[in-house]
């Protein structure tokens, strides 16, 4: 029995597969383990690269610029909508079957404008619009954070994304808490992202930029360390609410250190095939934490990471200036902006 096989049955670790292209998005759910997937403002790039999509999501976009759709930024929103509706249509059934618990498809909106809450807004509800099992996703700026509350009040499926900071975390869970209130009815239930595998990213480039003295294997708690804090929070004070937490990968270890934490977990399809290849041994480390001494090294050493793994620290202006989110924000723009540019070189060749 494959490792995703044995994870299905025996924790309740689960897998939400990251930018699938539709074949990743069907075998992915052959593979086991996997209840939904998410996608991020790099989707439509990887779809124009990728040769199974290309062609398609090319037609796509020189369709919208035949319409005389002029929004090169509203044109990449569309074919991004698009590619996630031909993944999401392999989830229906189990979203069907678990009467909308699973088989979620999440969506990123253009990250150009995650600070403006109108804009959000209107987005978001052209995308509820597109397939029933949409999801959402907002961003770790306070406008997002409204935003969210906002379709949280009118009953739809949201998700907390760019999430590097415990106080982020308990911010998003508050507004959905709130919003709950205000609905009318049952509300899907919320994902709060921790991106364990990025904020690490994040800290190797910064300490060798800075030219810090620290060793790798304490380095390598960091990412792991702050979801283990943010999901202990939700552990203790979230969990009659319909909220899970959500992590991200970028090594094996950012996913054995999650288990059997009651919480997903969004992988590349490759992760899970090079998990399956790795076989891990089921060892419970959720609850394990790092020593006084290795938390106080990072904290001394690393700004961003004190910040990040408490709920009390004043030291940055918001938690949306994180560094950490910040880092992660730019990159998902740079992809997003990528597809912009390649819908503006389709546009002069209808010209």
């Amino acid at each position: 029995m494959t490792y995703s096989k044995r994870l299905e049955q025996e924790c309740p670790t689960r897998f939400f597969v990251n930018n699938p292209t539709p074949s990743e998005a069907k075998d992915a759910l052959e593979v086991g383990n996997v209840i939904g997937m998410v996608t991020n403002g790099n989707y439509l790039q990887r779809m124009l690269t990728m040769p199974e999509t290309r062609d398609d999501t090319i037609a796509v976009i020189d369709q919208y610029i035949k319409e005389g759709i002029e929004d090169d930024q509203l044109i990449v929103a569309l074919a991004a909508q698009h590619a996630v509706g031909n993944c999401a249509k392999y989830f229906m059934p189990m979203y069907e079957e678990s009467q909308g618990e699973f088989g979620w498809a999440a969506i990123q909106g253009n990250p150009n404008r995650d600070t403006d809450y109108d804009f959000m807004i209107a987005e978001a509800k052209r995308f509820y619009h597109c397939i029933p099992n949409m999801r959402v996703k907002f961003p770790a700026t306070a406008e997002a954070i409204q935003a969210l509350e906002t379709m949280t009040a009118e009953g739809k499926a949201t998700l907390a994304t760019c999430g590097f900071s415990v106080r982020y975390g308990v911010e998003a869970m508050e507004a959905y808490v709130r919003g709950c209130k205000k609905a009318k009815g049952i509300v899907p239930r919320l994902y709060v992202t921790i991106l364990a595998g990025h904020v690490d990213e994040y800290l190797e480039k910064y300490v060798k930029a800075n030219g810090i003295d620290i060793d790798h294997d304490i380095l390598a708690n960091a990412g792991c360390e702050i979801a283990k804090e943010l999901y202990k929070i939700w552990y203790e004070n979230y969990q009659d609410i319909n909220c899970r937490i959500l992590g991200g990968c970028r090594e094996a270890y950012h996913f054995t250190e999650m288990v059997p934490g009651d919480m997903a977990v969004t992988v590349n399809y490759d992760f899970i095939q090079k998990l399956n290849e790795l076989d891990p041994p089921f060892v419970p480390r959720i609850d394990q934490r790092v020593t006084g001494a290795v938390f106080t090294e990072l904290s001394e050493k690393l700004p961003a990471f004190a910040y990040s793994a408490s709920s009390e620290s004043k030291e940055y202006i918001h938690w949306s200036l994180v560094p950490t989110s910040l880092y992660f924000r730019n990159y998902v723009r740079k992809g997003w902006n990528n597809a912009v540019a390649m819908v503006r070189e389709r546009r002069v060749l209808f010209r």
